[in-house]
């Protein structure tokens, strides 16, 4: 495969509202290329922050890397995170690319850089291992040299959605609560040389969100989909409390971007489950402040 061959190429229940508008926020792999006395003698890949605050990857999470050299020639290769959030890069020469992305998709192959592949989002996000299969992450460097150090930057290309429910009357065991968007779009065509994804309009499905209980009065729910505008008046999301299933809509026109966090905060009071605000932020930039029960 050429570069010269793809140059040209988303009960206690009361109905609340919700308005939500949406630019990427980075995770940076730091790719360090220097001598390593290990039997690989490979370069590795940390993970921080643009603050320069380490995180990690899951482990286990696979990283699909397209090597391009400075002919326009491809090789694909896949590399796996290990317990510690690194990875192993594959040694580039001088005026070589790296195109990775994650989560790997075995079927997408050798021709992901020509073909515009698709991606979907899990319709099941409730366990960490479904959500994080749902994240995806692109990552491109320059031209690296070596025993040189430069950062390699992944960008959530994707939308996050996240719902907190506060409950005030301390009666209720929010474990109880199940969370679901409805109708939304999960599906994107996936330009990797470009940062690129372009949202699917008919592929749509109901997803079920990752919930986690935060403290003993709050439970917070996450799902990732489609970059998409919502409608004014549509239905969003449902929250079911036992058994009781309460279905919101948005009041409002709102567009969901890649790379940004759409937080809804609801209350559970004496008058039922209300509407407590909400915000959008950078992806793991969730404000908390607004999450205090209130006296």
């Amino acid at each position: 495969l050429s570069l010269s061959q793809f140059t040209q190429g988303a009960c206690l229940l009361a109905c609340a509202a919700l308005l939500l508008t949406a630019c990427s926020k980075a995770t940076e792999f730091e790719y360090i290329d220097e001598v390593v006395t290990s039997d690989d003698d490979e370069p590795t890949v940390v993970v921080t922050d643009e603050n320069g605050n380490e995180t990690t990857l899951p482990e286990g999470a696979m990283i699909g890397i397209y090597v391009i050299d400075s002919d326009g020639n491809v090789t694909l290769q896949q590399v796996e995170v290990d317990e510690n959030g690194n990875a192993v890069l594959p040694t580039t020469n001088q005026g070589e690319t790296i195109v990775a992305y994650t989560p790997y998709q075995e079927e997408w192959g050798d021709s992901a850089l020509t073909t515009m592949p698709t991606f979907t989002v899990e319709s099941n996000q409730t366990t960490e291992e479904l959500y994080k299969a749902s994240d995806l992450m692109i990552g491109i460097s320059g031209q690296h040299t070596r025993a040189a150090e430069a950062p390699m930057h992944f960008i959530h290309m994707l939308s996050k959605v996240s719902i907190h429910v506060v409950d005030e009357t301390g009666r209720v065991k929010l474990e109880n609560i199940g969370t679901e968007l409805l109708n939304v779009k999960t599906s994107v065509t996936v330009d990797l040389l470009h940062q690129h994804v372009s949202t699917i309009d008919s592929l749509r499905a109901s997803i079920s969100m990752l919930s986690e209980m935060t403290t003993d009065w709050r439970i917070s729910s996450y799902a990732i989909v489609a970059p998409q505008a919502v409608s004014e008046g549509a239905t969003f999301f449902t929250i079911t409390l036992y058994g009781n299933r309460q279905t919101y809509p948005i009041p409002e026109a709102a567009t969901l971007e890649g790379g940004k966090t759409y937080t809804i905060n609801m209350r559970l009071t004496e008058h039922g489950l209300i509407l407590d605000g909400w915000h959008v932020t950078d992806w793991d930039e969730e404000n908390e402040q607004d999450l205090d029960i209130k006296a």
